[in-house]
């Protein structure tokens, strides 16, 4: 009879030992799938963000290109009046100049007048009775323009006196790779 016991005893204790392993594996397995979701959740939410941080790098990129065009000497207006004023005379000028295509690291690249009452674009036969002045616009998927009021300046003749007339506008810029090695 010893012998007996000792046997049902010891095949039971296996049976037990053998069901708590097999609970600690579903646990550990279910601990590790809850893991596997948080971080899923966690990384979901940090790539997010990231795309959200990259945007508004890109954003502040070109705001930051469009206040140095406005600075540059190929659109300031040359008085001392108004030194953030656009020349829309010299930049009429310089869109018929195709060696400026490249010269600036935008995919487009446009002056607008704000007011106008009609949406033509700039050509030297319609000048300046225009509204829309693109310098560059190199591809058609150019991304979201970033744009800036600036004031608008040219030389107006009234009889044998010229004088500068100046009106509101607005630049836009865009560009998938801004490279700042040309303003650097």
């Amino acid at each position: 009879m010893k012998h007996f016991y000792a046997s049902y005893f010891n095949e039971n204790d296996k049976r037990k030992g053998q069901l708590k392993i097999q609970e600690m594996a579903f646990v550990l397995i279910a601990i590790m799938i809850f893991f596997a979701i948080i971080a899923l959740f966690y990384f979901s939410i940090r790539v997010q963000n990231l795309k959200g941080s990259v945007e508004e790098q890109r954003d502040d990129e070109a705001k930051a290109l469009v206040r140095k065009l406005v600075e540059s000497p190929e659109f300031s207006l040359t008085t001392e009046e108004c030194s953030s004023c656009i020349d829309f005379d010299k930049v009429m000028a310089l869109k018929e100049r195709k060696e400026y295509q490249g010269f600036y690291p935008v995919d487009y690249l446009s002056i607008k007048v704000i007011n106008a009452s009609n949406e033509r674009e700039c050509t030297r036969e319609n000048y300046p009775a225009c509204d829309i002045l693109t310098l560059i616009k190199k591809k058609d998927d150019f991304g979201t323009p970033i744009g800036a009021f600036v004031a608008l300046c040219r030389q107006e003749f009234f009889g044998q006196d010229k004088y500068i007339k100046c009106g509101l506008g607005k630049i836009y810029a865009s560009g998938k790779e801004i490279k700042w090695a040309i303003y650097s």
